[in-house]
């Protein structure tokens, strides 16, 4: 409350604080402010008059700027339509005359507007926890989904589910090397017969070729190509096969070692840092053939999920909208 009456102020503070309120009160516009700042009031009960005629519209205003859920109840000695019209505009919620009859109306007043503020917290954290719910009930949904899945899988003999689908028993990798001898030294530590094909590209110009004619899983491209920077080449083949992994590398060369680093987006993270030997490739190698397994296992559950609860998830997607909705026009 902010009055400059002090008498005023006292005898408001015993009437609000008999219906259960707990009232900071000041004659100080300058400490309202203050206090508006640094705590949260449910009510700002305001003069129109303090300090000067007409200025606690100030106050107003700083008060719905700062702090915009709280409500705020002026008061007025004068019977002046203007000032009731500059603080309704202000975005004051009522204006009340300062006189012995209206006491009543002003205490129900301030106490509804505390009372509404209440509930809308109550309604804001109620919609919060069902949406929290309804996220928790997806997750175990689909959890639920993906146990029923692996179990049909291991009925009908599917020992490693989703990987027949995509194809990753075999992993296609496009190997951009000016080295038509590096393939063979890669075929050999990673052979055929455990699932890993490898395709030649001798320059940058060909590995596009190759990987817009084929679904390549791995791309590992030789950083220095005769015709194009290797940081060009992943650039292009992101573009063409944005779901293939791509690998910068250097080979080793006389007394120096090579290294590897794997591109995501404008990220680069070095997976090998230094190697001298094409055998310390096959467990990162390995490693990535697990994780696009994994990939394509988490697609599959997730294509099953959406196939048998479409219905299900046109409502939920509906009501998690609503939700959103609601809840960022109580937050403004």
């Amino acid at each position: 409350m902010v009055d400059c009456d002090e008498q005023v102020l006292r005898g408001l503070e015993r009437l609000l604080s008999r219906v259960g309120l707990i009232v900071t009160s000041t004659t100080d516009p300058v400490r309202a402010r203050d206090q508006l700042l640094n705590k949260f009031f449910a009510v700002a009960l305001l003069d129109i008059d303090t300090p000067t005629p007409g200025t606690g519209i100030e106050l107003l205003q700083f008060a719905r700027e700062k702090s915009p859920l709280t409500a705020v109840v002026m008061m007025s000695a004068r019977k002046t339509f203007d000032g009731a019209v500059k603080a309704f505009r202000g975005g004051a919620v009522d204006v009340v005359l300062k006189e012995p009859e209206v006491v009543p109306y002003l205490r129900e007043r301030v106490l509804d507007a505390a009372t509404e503020l209440k509930s809308v917290g109550e309604r804001n954290t109620l919609l919060e926890e069902i949406s929290e719910s309804h996220e928790d009930f997806l997750r175990q949904m689909r959890e639920m989904a993906r146990q029923l899945l692996d179990m049909e899988d291991k009925i009908l003999g599917r020992s490693q589910p989703g990987v027949g689908e995509a194809g990753l028993e075999n992993v296609n990798v496009v190997l951009v090397d000016d080295d038509p001898g590096a393939v063979p030294v890669l075929q050999d530590v990673l052979p055929t017969g455990n699932g890993w094909r490898f395709r030649p590209a001798l320059t940058g110009g060909e590995a596009l070729d190759v990987v817009s004619q084929s679904r390549p899983h791995i791309v590992m491209v030789k950083e220095q190509l005769p015709d194009l920077p290797g940081s060009m080449v992943v650039k292009t083949v992101k573009s063409a096969a944005p779901d293939a992994v791509t690998l910068l590398y250097s080979p080793p060369g006389r007394g120096v070692a090579g290294g590897v680093k794997m591109v995501e987006g404008s990220r680069i993270m070095n997976l090998i840092p230094r190697w001298s030997d094409y055998r310390q490739l096959v467990a990162p190698l390995e490693e990535i053939r697990e994780a696009l397994r994994q990939k394509v296992r988490e697609r599959r559950y997730l294509q099953a999920f959406r196939q048998s609860q479409f219905e299900f998830l046109q409502r939920y997607n509906a009501l998690k909208q609503r939700i959103g909705i609601e809840l960022a026009r109580r937050k403004k």
